[in-house]
């Protein structure tokens, strides 16, 4: 998993799916908050999101995981770019 090349059917904004177990996942999370820290600058900025996928527990009626994000088994990561 992790860091996604390649067509895909989901937003524009969508980095991958991570494995929070895995630390290669990890490594590859931790390079995308990096790139996006580097390519803020005065007059554009970017937020890097997790959303929980997978949750151990089930879903709330809004679909997050029961219990946060500590209960997913597995994370979507987006890209934003914040207007401020």
């Amino acid at each position: 998993m992790g860091i996604h090349i390649g067509p895909h059917d989901r937003s524009s904004s969508w980095i991958g799916r991570f494995d929070p177990q895995d630390p290669q996942d990890m490594l590859e999370y931790e390079m995308v908050k990096s790139v996006a820290k580097a390519c803020n600058s005065s007059d554009r900025k970017f937020r890097v999101e997790k959303k929980g996928r997978k949750p151990t527990k089930g879903f709330t009626y809004f679909g997050d995981p029961i219990g946060g994000i500590k209960n997913a088994t597995l994370w979507d990561v987006y890209v934003y770019r914040r207007y401020s």
